[in-house]
This record gives C-alpha cells, structure tokens and sequence, in this order.
C-alpha cells in the first residue's frame, strides 16, 4: 500500500541526466526508502538499475568503497547508461570514494539518500563539491495523507475537520497510516522513531555521554515551537531545573537535531534593516507528529503546530524561508522565491474582531507591497482585508496556491 510522490519523482527525473550524484535527505522514516525503490522501478525498462538497501540483510556483504564498486560492476555493462541507487549511503566505510568514482563514469548516474545533513555535507565537501544536488523529502502533505489513508482502509476518508484533526495528532510520516491507529499504537511508534533518531543519529554519531541532558534539551525547545529561543534561556533553564550546562553545549545539541532534520532553526529577519539576526531562532519540528513522541498532544499548542505544518509546506514548495520583525511586530514567515517575496500570518481561527486586528497587525511591520496571506481554518472564509488575502489553511496544505 504505497502511493507515488509524483513532485519528488519528478525532480528525481529532472535531476537524471545532468552530471551530478543526487542526494536524498530527510527525517528517519519519511519515505525516502519507498521513494528510491519505486524511482528504481520506474527507471528499469530504459536503463540499467542497481538498488542497493544498506537497511537489508541481502546486501550485507556491502561494507566497503571497493565492494559498493564491485557490485556495480558486476551487476552492469559499463558501455551502456545505468544508475547507481544506494539507500543509507553512510553504514558503507568510505562510501564517498565510491561515490566519486561512479559518478566519473560516463552514462553512471548516482543516487543516494541518508538521514543526517551534516553526514552528507561534510563529507560531499572533501571529494565532490560541486558536483552534486541535494533533494530533501518532507513528510506527507495533507493531500497525500488522505490518499494513503484511503487507500489503507479502503474507504472513504473522515470529514476535512476530521481528516485535519487525525493530520495533526499522527504527523506525515507514512509508516503511520499501515497500523490500526489507535492512540496507544501510534503514541508508541511515535515514541520508538524519536528514540532511533536520538541514538542513531545523535547520540551515537556525535557521542554524547550525558543522554539525559539532551533528552531535557530537545523537549524544551520541542515545547517551545513557534516562539523564539536561545541557547542562553535554554541553559539558564536547565540551570533553574539543577542541570547545569553551557551556552555553547546547547548550541551544538541543537544544531545535532539540525542535522538529523528532526528541529530545523528558522532565523529572524530584520525587515526594516534587512539584515537576519543571530539570536533568538525559532525552532519548527521535521513532523509535527514526533513532537507528540515527546511532550504529548495538547490541544491548547494548535497555534505553534499550524504554523509548523505551514512551515513546512512553504519548505517542501521551495520557498526560502525566515520570521520578520520590526521592533515589536513579527509576521511568521518571509517566503521568498524567484517569484517574489510573500508574508505569511497563520492562525487558528479568527473568534473576533479583536483576533483579527491582531493578526492583521503583523503585517503593519512590512513596507513594501509584496502579497500578504492572511492563513486560518475559518469554515467560512469572509473577504479579503485590505490589502491582505484571506485563505483557507487546510486548502493550502491540500497543495492550494499561496496567492493568485
């Protein structure tokens, strides 16, 4: 029960002929593995396809540079185009010689995916800068997440309200959808691939030996999504609680959950001085689902878990994105593309008049004239506020326009 990701097939295929190793990254459990396998698939009547899953047991004898290598070899003509897939890239020692020598050949084409960015950045900047793409997967859009669950079930899917209140308690991670979803199935598949992140892809990797700290560390600034913070309030927290730790220790745990793609740092933009600011970020999950693995699902939070979900789709879109602020004012995301720039206020519902001059107000710390998207789960959309469109949040995250 899968279903096709056509965007992130399409930029796989974009990608296929320019002379470039395409890396796919994102959180643990997105759907990269399903996402190279049915690429792998799709490429198998015009070219030569080696899938190589490091996660299985068959390909166990792949440990090294020179073994990668060989396989390739073996299973392929050297005179005839082919591409190279290799899933979890980083459990092969010195997999970037491989890499690099593949990608060499002329009509071999590599692919690649890992789940840690720092992994691939480092290492990609010794051997082959320059000389690749990276292409980042984001969990299920709402729209994809009512697909599988139609097709898991077999039946139609609950209501919108329904359909978006089940979105925000499970998150986008497609694993999800295969279980009965009962809250004590999903709450523990939530709490196990926040720890596999926690060990495999922190803990391990960057050997961290007060575990417990980390742990206190992330909570809070899981708990703090959607509001500005800094590494100095983290550690004088922690001092507050009896756990002493520096400024510079919660700066590297943070930028560790950076790299495993579970917290992502969204920095301040000075809209008057147009110039980003140092302090202060704020932090947006890669799911919203593992911050219930976490701190738990609280009703009272939907502000900070909308403006999460919002945030990443102006990600997945491809929209670079940052917070403004103009002394006292913020709007929650500056999404700049080649198109333009857009601000972008969300919020959950629009209760009275004075809710709606608060949102509006944010815009008030913009001065030019790009478009202002006003994004809430209003069932009934009134018109437009001066020179602000209104949209529908839950359309926007089925894949509707950001403006126009």
């Amino acid at each position: 029960m899968e279903i096709a990701r056509a965007h992130y097939l399409g930029r796989l295929r974009r990608f296929l002929d320019a002379p470039v190793i395409t890396a796919v990254v994102g959180l643990r459990r997105v759907g990269k593995s399903v996402l190279l396998r049915q690429f792998a698939a799709s490429l198998r009547d015009e070219r030569q396809v080696v899938y190589v899953d490091m996660e299985s047991l068959e390909f166990d004898q792949v440990r090294s540079a020179r073994d990668l290598k060989d396989l390739v070899d073996a299973a392929t003509r050297r005179d005839e185009p082919r591409v190279v897939i290799v899933d979890e890239v980083q459990q092969i020692s010195d997999w970037e010689r491989a890499v690099a020598s593949l990608n060499s050949q002329e009509q071999t084409q590599v692919v690649i995916s890992g789940s840690n960015a720092q992994m691939l950045s480092a290492e990609f900047a010794t051997r082959i800068a320059g000389r690749y793409v990276t292409l980042q997967v984001f969990p299920l859009t709402l729209a994809e997440f009512e697909e599988l669950y139609r097709l898991r079930t077999g039946a139609a899917p609950p209501d919108g309200t329904e359909l978006l209140r089940r979105y925000l308690r499970l998150g986008g991670l497609p694993g999800l959808l295969h279980t009965d979803l009962s809250d004590l199935v999903v709450e523990q598949m939530l709490t196990d691939i926040v720890n596999t992140i926690f060990i495999r892809d922190v803990v391990r990797r960057h050997r961290i030996r007060d575990v417990a700290l980390f742990e206190a560390i992330t909570r809070f600034a899981v708990d703090s999504v959607g509001s500005p913070v800094s590494a100095k309030r983290i550690a004088d927290f922690m001092k507050s609680q009896r756990r002493s730790t520096s400024v510079d220790t919660v700066l590297n745990y943070l930028a560790h959950l950076g790299d495993a793609f579970l917290l992502n740092a969204v920095q301040r933009l000075d809209l008057r001085g147009r110039k980003l600011l140092q302090v202060n970020h704020k932090y947006y999950l890669g799911d919203v689902g593992l911050r219930n693995g976490i701190v738990g699902y609280r009703e009272r939070d939907i502000g900070g878990v909308l403006e999460n979900l919002v945030y990443l789709e102006l990600k997945r879109r491809g929209y670079r994105v940052t917070v403004g602020v103009a002394g006292s004012r913020e709007v929650d995301f500056v999404a700049e593309s080649s198109a333009g720039r857009r601000y972008v206020q969300v919020a959950y519902l629009l209760e009275s008049r004075a809710t709606i001059e608060r949102e509006l107000s944010a815009f008030a710390a913009a001065a030019d004239a790009y478009p202002r998207i006003l994004l809430t789960l209003d069932p009934y959309q009134p018109a437009d506020f001066a020179g602000v469109s209104h949209r529908s949040l839950a359309v926007f995250l089925r894949g509707g326009p950001l403006v126009g």
